[in-house]
């Protein structure tokens, strides 16, 4: 793998321990009584194992195979990437305004379509089924009030 995996990886190592460790001077609770801090300590400790399995892998690879060059699709991948954190701010900025399913179908659609290369009818049903999983989760099982468009939705 790449430089920059090992370098990230670490990043998120790192990060993930620092939330992990920040979130045991919350109150964590036990699984039938939970604190508000057992999500921050359960996806802190989570972070940190996925990033070191990536680090090691990552490690391992390079000594075996050497350093690889980055290749011609860096711009490709950086162009992507800048898409997607625009595509999020316009996410964060039109959530309120247009509400969260009908928001959330379109940049997933987008999402899917220009940056993840699927077909329109890929996009268009992967955007369908994540956007009812997420509504489902938020609104019907944890009961939280989502930004609500002129469509009603």
């Amino acid at each position: 793998m790449r430089r920059y995996d090992l370098i990230s990886s670490l990043v998120f190592l790192v990060l993930g321990l620092v939330i992990a460790v920040s979130s045991l001077r919350i109150n964590v609770g036990t699984f039938r009584d939970p604190g508000s801090g057992l999500f921050p300590l359960i996806t802190g400790i989570l972070m940190s194992i996925i990033a070191g399995g990536i680090f090691i892998k990552s490690f391992l690879q390079s000594i075996s195979k050497g350093r690889e060059p980055l290749g011609k699709d860096k711009r490709l991948w950086h162009n992507k990437s800048v898409a997607t954190v625009v595509i999020m701010l316009l996410y964060a900025i039109t959530i309120e305004w247009l509400g969260f399913l009908t928001v959330t179908l379109l940049i997933l659609f987008v999402l899917f379509k220009a940056i993840g290369g699927l077909s329109a009818r890929a996009s268009l049903g992967g955007a369908v089924l994540t956007a009812a999983v997420a509504y489902l989760v938020f609104k019907v099982w944890l009961n939280v009030q989502l930004p609500v468009g002129p469509l009603g939705l």
